[in-house]
């Protein structure tokens, strides 16, 4: 707003140079949203590659995991044939706990808040 109007003041003390003062200042307007939109382009693509590196670690954690997971069942339960989830031994629970509590942000974020 302040560069319309001194624009306009440019204009009134000099109208022999009218041509010039709006082509500078419409350059100038042109010039500032191609660096504003550039920025915001760079952000954004800064932005996914962030995303993208963030998926693919969680994706390799989430392999870990499962992986860790299968051999507490297989320490615990080898056959899984619990028939009632409530009746697990304390240290099953407590094996389990610990793996979920080492893996909490990586869950969090692939599968949401518990």
């Amino acid at each position: 707003m302040l560069a319309v109007l001194v624009m306009v003041v440019l204009l009134q003390f000099f109208p022999a140079k009218a041509n010039l003062i709006k082509t500078v200042f419409v350059g100038a307007g042109v010039i500032y949203c191609l660096v504003w939109g550039g920025r915001r382009i760079l952000a954004a693509t800064r932005q996914q590659k962030a995303q993208a590196a963030q998926q693919a670690a969680d994706d390799q954690e989430y392999q870990q995991y499962q992986q860790e997971l299968h051999a507490i069942q297989l320490k615990y339960d080898p056959r899984r044939d619990l028939d009632d989830p409530t009746s697990l031994s304390d240290d099953y629970r407590a094996e389990l706990n610990a793996l979920h509590d080492r893996h909490a942000a990586m869950l969090g974020r692939k599968f949401g808040a518990r």
